[in-house]
């Protein structure tokens, strides 16, 4: 389902607000750990070089009390921001959803008005970034440039994938209140189980996302095992749909490939393999899937069966079957690691 250029350029134009009150929202973050940061090393810098003087005076005394007050009061006003900026990320999702309801214009329930929901905050989505440095006097120095460019990736990441999956939740809520009402909607569960591989997407690690781009820094939490829950719960959602939709059209080979999708990002090799091989039954020229079948076999070190499929392959797509039986010894070197 998409939204016509008039609704989408409507949607560009009610987005800005949102995420400029986002920026600020944030921007109000990064301000109050700049504050603190200049504030104690400010602090700390004045006592290292005045020590010898401190150190026989009640003066020393006084600026170590004020150096801790400092930082009891960066710990506890930040305990409370820390409960206070959810609720206003969550005002901020409400004030977006009742603007994009207003301007749809389809009926409340139907598949149309829920889809449209969706692509208004895939649009959002798309328009929230972590923005890079453009002072071109820190510009001037690539160190500092390196520092200020984590600096910010570190204060606002959180705040970022909060809002996403408030968003996302959202959605995912909307579109569950249309299957209530028409549980048969093939539609209705494919896009649903978009939104959950959306979710999932959000709990990735940026790593694995960027490939072989090197990215300045990665927050620790995403390789933690919430998040990897997370991530596995959302995937998981996402094929109990497409479980359905299998349901209703088991001969579909979209949805065997969109399962197999799946089952490779959770590593469940068998039950990508017996996908594979369910849509070979329907399509047995699909010399795509007949590549990601032999590139498994040889990773599972099934090499008899990958050399079938190769020679199937060279039948069809000789450029194919040369960069599959590159994989030979896929299972030998992976071992070793």
């Amino acid at each position: 389902m998409t939204i016509s250029t008039q609704k989408q350029e409507s949607i560009s134009i009610n987005v800005d607000p949102f995420v400029k009150s986002f920026a600020a929202i944030n921007r109000g973050h990064v301000l109050f750990h700049t504050f603190f940061i200049f504030a104690l090393s400010i602090g700390l810098i004045v006592f290292g070089l005045l020590f010898s003087r401190f150190l026989q005076s009640m003066a020393m005394a006084l600026w170590l009390a004020g150096i801790f007050l400092t930082v009891f009061t960066y710990l506890v006003l930040l305990f409370y921001l820390q409960g206070r900026r959810p609720e206003r990320l969550m005002q901020l999702r409400d004030e977006f959803i009742e603007a994009a309801q207003s301007s749809i214009p389809y009926d409340p329930g139907t598949l149309e008005y829920h889809c449209c929901i969706t692509e208004s905050i895939v649009h959002l989505m798309g328009r929230l970034r972590i923005p890079n440095v453009k002072n071109r006097l820190i510009l001037a120095s690539e160190t500092l440039t390196y520092l200020v460019d984590k600096f910010l990736i570190w204060t606002r990441w959180k705040d970022l994938l909060k809002f996403k999956e408030m968003l996302l939740l959202t959605s995912i809520r909307e579109h569950i209140r249309l299957i209530k009402k028409e549980p048969a909607d093939l539609e209705a569960h494919c896009s649903l189980a978009n939104n959950y591989i959306s979710l999932a997407t959000l709990y990735q690690d940026p790593k694995k996302l960027a490939q072989n781009q090197q990215l300045l820094w990665t927050p620790p939490e995403y390789e933690s095992e919430e998040m990897r829950k997370k991530f596995e719960m959302a995937l998981e959602r996402a094929l109990e749909e497409y479980h359905i939709i299998a349901a209703y059209a088991p001969d579909d080979p979209w949805v065997h490939a969109q399962r197999a999708a799946l089952y490779k990002e959770l590593s469940r090799h068998d039950a990508e393999q017996k996908e594979y091989e369910q849509i070979l039954k329907l399509d047995p020229q699909n010399g795509e899937i007949l590549f990601r079948l032999g590139k498994l076999y040889f990773r599972k070190g099934e090499n008899a069966c990958a050399l079938k499929i190769y020679d199937q392959l060279r039948n069809i797509h000789e450029e194919k079957a040369q960069e599959l039986i590159a994989y030979y010894d896929a299972y030998c070197v992976e071992a070793l690691y």
